[in-house]
């Protein structure tokens, strides 16, 4: 969660400086007294993203004695407002706009000017990195080390959107819309299969590059997660991709409609030995064959399923006859 908030002042009741390490993160938190008033001081190094040195945070107390504090980080899109809440001898950097989601937990660790300072310039060659390839606009969407699809972002125009894999498909890279969201750019596409009218959508985080194709407002473990790199595919690469996707698309529908099938089938069979309709089955496995085309006939050995997609498309290509 990024956000712009409230008054600064000092941290009540914790120790500091503190000194907080995990998940790739290095953090060091410490009251400033001067004539002025008390000052709280932030220094956050991640890979991609960090303050500019250590930089005054505004603090916020919560009711259950934690404390908020929000600061300035900078990203490979320029500057942007983070949250890290202080519990006691830990700290939670949320760096999602969805509850729950990607959220980086840290520990109180023992303070080590010089593990800052090797955090702090390694955060800085990161960060050069993110400026260059945002740059450029030129990404790869990368799942289990493996491409499966490319954005290009173009400045003011309408970023676009590539992916091929045996989930999904555009024939080529798509204009895509784009809504920023926090410290998240959340783009939206047309792709393969679309059995209701739904595009695809991806969930981009910036500071972290990654993404996620969401389900819905609140993250679930089944929702596919990428990585995103810097990176551009030739048109030969492209065309391989979607000739693999294809190919892996068929498979694995061919396999799951003939299961499928042969269970309706064998459901089919009524006891005297004839078989259902369609009409009759429907209500139970309509939406198990959304975007087919169903017919149940009576064959030499029980039932036999003919299934045809209703509208050819990735994922939807199956047409014939599934026997009990």
């Amino acid at each position: 969660m990024w956000w712009l908030a409230a008054c600064t002042g000092g941290l009540a009741g914790f120790n500091e400086p503190l000194m907080l390490d995990g998940d790739g993160v290095r953090a060091v938190v410490r009251s400033e007294w001067t004539w002025k008033g008390n000052f709280t001081r932030v220094g956050l190094w991640a890979d991609r993203f960090g303050t500019r040195g250590e930089v005054l945070a505004d603090v916020e107390a919560d009711k259950d004695g934690s404390m908020w504090l929000h600061f300035e980080v900078q990203t490979g899109l320029g500057p942007a407002v983070s949250a890290l809440r202080l519990e006691a001898d830990s700290g939670v950097l949320p760096m999602g706009t969805r509850p729950g989601e990607d959220i980086i937990t840290m520990s109180k660790v023992p303070m080590d000017v010089d593990a800052l300072a090797e955090a702090e310039r390694q955060s800085q060659a990161g960060l050069l990195r993110a400026r260059e390839a945002w740059e450029a606009g030129a990404f790869l969407l990368k799942e289990e080390g493996k491409v499966v699809g490319e954005v290009r972002f173009r400045g003011d125009a309408p970023p676009m959107v590539g992916v091929y894999d045996r989930w999904w498909l555009t024939p080529r890279p798509v204009e895509a819309s784009l809504v920023a969201r926090g410290a998240e750019l959340v783009v939206g596409f047309d792709a393969e299969p679309s059995l209701q009218g739904e595009g695809g959508l991806l969930r981009i985080n910036v500071p972290l590059q990654s993404a996620v194709a969401p389900i819905g407002e609140v993250p679930v473990d089944e929702e596919r997660k990428f990585e995103v790199i810097a990176g551009r595919l030739s048109e030969d690469e492209r065309s391989s991709l979607i000739s693999e996707a294809i190919a892996a698309s068929d498979a694995m529908e061919d396999a799951w409609v003939r299961g499928q099938g042969q269970k309706l089938a064998r459901a089919a069979l009524g006891e005297a030995g004839e078989c259902g309709s369609w009409s009759e089955m429907k209500a139970d496995w309509e939406m198990i064959f959304m975007g087919y085309d169903v017919d149940i006939t009576a064959g030499e050995q029980g039932c036999v399923v003919t299934i045809e997609t209703s509208k050819r498309q990735h994922g939807r290509r199956f047409k014939g006859e599934v026997p009990r």
